[in-house]
Parts: C-alpha cells; sequence; structure tokens
C-alpha cells in the first residue's frame, strides 16, 4: 500500500483567524518520517506498516489530542482507604486517561511490538519502525509514554536477567495487547537523600526465610500504580555505593490477590505529565523477588535506564516536531500588517530554526533508534557505538525541546500562553525529559564516562567519518570538506578533554557532548542529503545541512549583526513544504559558510 502524502497548507491567511493543528492527519503532515523510515526499513516492513501509521497519525492530529487535552485537565486521584477504613491506595485516572490507553497498550501495541508480533507482522517489530509509531503518538500524548517505556524497559530488563519463574508469571502479562490481562510497569529508584546519587540509597532488603521483604522510602515514583516495579534496594550487609544495590520485582498484588505491603503516601502535583500519577511509596516489608544477580543491581537497572533514555529522546522530538506544525500553521493562518504572518522575514527564521531542529534530531534518534536494532543482534560495535550516543542524544534533545516548545509556543502569541490552545501543555510537558532518567549534568557526566572508561569514542568518530565516504554530488563532497575539519577539531577537543584532571574534565562536559551531538547530526542530514539527491533530484537536505553546520558548529556569538544568507527567503516554503530546491539554492549558501570556517 501506498499513499499520497500532502504538506498543511491552510486556506488564505486572514484577519482574525486562529488556525491549528485539529483534524490534521499528523503522518500525512510530516514527510521527512516516511523519508527516514524508508532509509532504515525493508520495503515489505514499511508497506506493512504504512496503514497504521497513517491510522495513528490521524488519530493523534484528533481523537488522541482530545482525549489528552482532557486527561491533562483532570489529573489522578489517590484513594488510600475503602469505604470500611481498609487500606487499599488505589490511583484513580479520568475517563479520557484510560482511553488513551488503550490506543497505546492495546490497539497499536506500542509496548508489546518490541517483544512479540503486532499488527500483522510475523515477528516483533525493528527499534525504528516501533520509534516511528512513538513519535506520531507522543505528538499528542507524552504523559501515558512515561508508563509504557517504563512497562517496554522493565519487560526488556525481566527478559535478559529475569530466571525462568519470574517471566512466566510477569512477562506475558507485562507485553500482553488485552487491557484485561495487562500489568503495567515501573522502576522504583530515586530517594530522598539520594536524587541522582543513587549510590546513597538506603532502602534495604531483609531476607526472611526463603523470600526478601523491602523497608524503607522511595521519594519519585512515577507510574505508582504499576502492577510491577523494578526496585533497586541495598541488601542487609552488603557494601556502600552503587556495588551494593540488588535488583528486586515488587508486585503490587501477591498470589492471593491482597495487596503487598507497601505505602502510597501521596501523588506528585507536578508542573507537567499531570494525567500521568507519579507518587510517594514507604515499603513495610514488601515482598520481592530478586532479579538477575544480586550484586549487580544498579548495572542491571541502568540497562532500563539507557533504554529509556533513548525513548525519552524520541519523545522530546516528536514534541518539536508538534511545535513545530502548529507554529507552522498558525503563522500560515493569521494576517498581521497587511500579510500572512508566515511571510514576513523574522517568522520564516523562527519557523526554520524549529524545523531545523527537528529535523536534526529525527536523524539522529532514528540513526540511533537503526543501531539498537544492530546491537541487539549481537554487533558488539554498535553496542559500544549505543553505549555514547544514548546519554548524547538525551543530554541534549530533551534539553533543546525545552527550547523549542517555548519559542513554538511564542510563535502563536498570546493564544499560546493560554491552556485552551495545546502550546503550554507542550512547554510542561517537554520540561521533565532532561529530568528523567538523569539531568543533563549527570548525562553529560556519562557522555565523559563512556568516553574515558568504555574507550567509545573511537567507534563513535570513526563512525561519523564513514558515514559521508561514498558521496557522489560535487556540491555534497565539498559540505563533507567542511564537516572533516570540524570532525577533526571535535575529536582533538575530546581527547584533550579526556587527558585531564577528573575534576577539570567535567567542566567542559556538556560542552563537548553539545558538540559531540552536533557533528553527529550534521553527518547524518549530510547523508541523507545525499540520498535526496540521488534518488529525488532535491537539494533540500543539503540546504539544511549547511544552515545546520553554520548555526550549530561554526558561529561562536560573535558575528556581526547581519544574517549570514539571504537564500531562506527564497527557499523557506519549497523546504517546509518538501518541494524540489535546486543545486543553486545551496551554491551561494555554501559561499557564505566556506567564507566563515575558521577553525
Amino acid at each position: 500500500m501506498s499513499v499520497n502524502l500532502l504538506n498543511s497548507n491552510p486556506t488564505k491567511a486572514h484577519l482574525g483567524a486562529m488556525p491549528d493543528t485539529v483534524g490534521l492527519n499528523f503522518l500525512k503532515e510530516d514527510l521527512n518520517l516516511p523519508f527516514i523510515l524508508k532509509r532504515y526499513l525493508s520495503s515489505e516492513d514499511y508497506e506493512r506498516a504504512l496503514p497504521f501509521l497513517i491510522e495513528l497519525g490521524e488519530l493523534a492530529g484528533t481523537r488522541l489530542d482530545e482525549l489528552s487535552r482532557t486527561a491533562d485537565k483532570h489529573t489522578p486521584e489517590l484513594i488510600n482507604y475503602n469505604s470500611k477504613g481498609e487500606r487499599i491506595d488505589k490511583v484513580e485516572y479520568h475517563p479520557s486517561y484510560k482511553e488513551m490507553e488503550y490506543l497505546g497498550y492495546s490497539k497499536f501495541g506500542l509496548v508489546a511490538m518490541s517483544h512479540k508480533p503486532v499488527l500483522g507482522f510475523s515477528t516483533k517489530l525493528p527499534h525504528v519502525l516501533k520509534y516511528g509509531f512513538w513519535y506520531l503518538f507522543v505528538q499528542s500524548e507524552f504523559g501515558l509514554a512515561c508508563p509504557m517505556s517504563m512497562t517496554d524497559s522493565a519487560a526488556r530488563v525481566l527478559g535478559k536477567f529475569g530466571n525462568k519463574e519470574l517471566q512466566q508469571t510477569y512477562l506475558t502479562r507485562m507485553t500482553s495487547t488485552d487491557m484485561n490481562e495487562l500489568w503495567t510497569g515501573a522502576q522504583f529508584m530515586t530517594e530522598k537523600q539520594g536524587g541522582s546519587d543513587v549510590g546513597a540509597n538506603t532502602v534495604m532488603a531483609k531476607k526472611v526465610g526463603d523470600q526478601w521483604e523491602l523497608w524503607g522510602d522511595k521519594w519519585f515514583c512515577s507510574n505508582v500504580s504499576a502492577d510491577v516495579a523494578l526496585v533497586l534496594a541495598r541488601p542487609e550487609g552488603a557494601p556502600e555505593g552503587t556495588k551494593g544495590l540488588g535488583m528486586f520485582l515488587m508486585p503490587r498484588k501477591l498470589p492471593d490477590g491482597s495487596l503487598n505491603k507497601y505505602r502510597v503516601n501521596r501523588l506528585k502535583d507536578k508542573f507537567g505529565t499531570r494525567d500521568m500519577a507519579s507518587g510517594e511509596v514507604t515499603f513495610e516489608g514488601a515482598t520481592a523477588y530478586v532479579v538477575g544477580d544480586i550484586t549487580t543491581g544498579f548495572k542491571q537497572m541502568m540497562s532500563m535506564v539507557n533504554s529509556s533514555r533513548l525513548s525519552n529522546a524520541v519523545r522530546s522530538t516528536a514534541m518539536m516536531r508538534r511545535s513545530f506544525l502548529e507554529a507552522l500553521v498558525s503563522a500560515r493562518g493569521r494576517v498581521a500588517f497587511g500579510s500572512s504572518i508566515a511571510d514576513k522575514p523574522l517568522m520564516k527564521e523562527t519557523l526554520f530554526e524549529l524545523l531545523l531542529d527537528s529535523e536534526a534530531a529525527a536523524a539522529i534518534t532514528f540513526y540511533t533508534a537503526s543501531v539498537y536494532d544492530k546491537s541487539d543482534q549481537g554487533s558488539k560495535t554498535d553496542e559500544k557505538l549505543l553505549r555514547i550516543l544514548t546519554p548524547l542524544l538525551k543530554g541534549y534533545i530533551c534539553k533543546r525541546a525545552r527550547y523549542v516548545t517555548s519559542e513554538g509556543m511564542e510563535a502563536r502569541g498570546g493564544n499560546g500562553y493560554i491552556e485552551d490552545w495545546v502550546d503550554s501543555k507542550i512547554v510542561r510537558d517537554a520540561h521533565v525529559g532532561s529530568i528523567w532518567e538523569g539531568t543533563t549534568n549527570i548525562v553529560a557526566l556519562d557522555v565523559i564516562r563512556a568516553l574515558v572508561k568504555d574507550k567509545a569514542g573511537e567507534i563513535f568518530f570513526s563512525t561519523i567519518y564513514n558515514l559521508n565516504e561514498n558521496i557522489s554530488d560535487s556540491l555534497a563532497h565539498q559540505v563533507r570538506s567542511i564537516l572533516l575539519q570540524i570532525i577533526n577539531k571535535i575529536e582533538s577537543q575530546s581527547k584533550k578533554i579526556m587527558n585531564l584532571h577528573e575534576q577539570e574534565r567535567e567542566l567542559p562536559a556538556k560542552q563537548l557532548m553539545n558538540r559531540m551531538y552536533h557533528v553527529f547530526a550534521a553527518s547524518l542530514l549530510l547523508d541523507e542529503a545525499d540520498v535526496q539527491i540521488s534518488e529525488q533530484g532535491s537539494y533540500r537536505k543539503l540546504y539544511m545541512t549547511l544552515q545546520y553546520i553554520h548555526r550549530y558548529l561554526l558561529s561562536n556569538g560573535l558575528d556581526e549583526f547581519s544574517y549570514s544568507d539571504q537564500s531562506l527567503l527564497q527557499w523557506f516554503d519549497a523546504i517546509v513544504d518538501w518541494e524540489q530546491v535546486p543545486e543553486k539554492a545551496v551554491e551561494s549558501l555554501l559561499k557564505n559558510v566556506q567564507q566563515s570556517t575558521t577553525l
């Protein structure tokens, strides 16, 4: 099956118009997503998935978006006791949230799809395709994606480290698409005194007879109503620090149907993701089961966290895309000072920046998803590459999403700040991305750790060098020459930082992380450009690549107060609408970039 994909170009702008994206199909509005999916998927997988992608794209612009906005305004409620005074600690969700759960877990199998066949496939779906579905879903609903991601990651950890008994008892239900059978998952890791310093955790695991009991408090438990939680706890007598932590599976209910011995003290009053319940928990001898090697609990939990980090980056990328689309539709439909707002030079600049960030993030997230697939298939090289790409994406994209969503809100003007419109919700939800699974500082240090301890720098830079080796177009070759100089410099900088004293090494960690992200993203954009030139004869992606290199790798904040290149005014609509961009559009921009290259 194939489909003609159309870009949004609303009816003629007029005074008083307040356009939004309601009713649009988010797949049909995004020619970049099919372009990327076709790069990494077999034609059979793409064609088989396309009807479901179209259906989800339609839902994302209609019913799912409506449900998400309703659930955001009707937050969960914790009911500690029933009418008889018995402790039940039940979380009540609004019907809109329950309907979204059906769409995510059941109708589209967003958790099950990376564990078993769904949607007519004969095998589990590759991560690239899985994240294609998530990318569409999250453009309308971010909060539910947290429980779904944790259920997905917990099932993966259980499948990798759990014994057969645990797998048989829990795994089938955690990957079910039947809402009556499904058990959702969570990770309970954070404590008051620990925060990012997980090694300071004090929750205790006591061996009583042939079973383990958990005692103590967890401070931040997302999806607190989960049926199954993976918990880090310190067995009695274990050493301090992360080396002394074990991983335990704690069910909400025991085999006889009674509640396990832990209390949900209260729900968090959060800035964003308000439709999903996060809470505080006290264990009072809760029954739990050891997962894997009890001496490597933290390492096992980090495999779950790393999987969630990639999912987090995909989700932030999705919100960036939604913010751009809202800004584009709004600007094209409104008139100010005699013409459409989208025709104003500064608004073209704003919209282009949002688009550029969105497409760069999509390029690197879906590439990393393909690395994830190859790592799962046993490639040690890709396993090491994934080790450094995951924190790199989490560190930059999730932070950048805060800026992009805020700019998108501002592009809509006053309405963007009002809760009747979607922009403020996206801004609130976007802020959690750089906090979950490690703050920006923590993941920047993890990038350094991947370079120093795991020796991942060599595979990282060699991958970039190899990406653009077979470019055939002459202009793309010239762009590659510029990029090679930049890659060499950043690689040299990374080696200098690795040789610094440990504390001195931390100071430039975020700056290096950002530069490594930009150079990898630029290389992937150039790779996509070469494909587009070859297949379509369009230089659109090469134009985007040059703009990205100039804005994020060459400009140093000391440029003259003049725009470096006027061509954006001419080619803006063609780029946004995925029309043909000719070779001449790149030539003038290339000259400007070459002139400003100072390495």
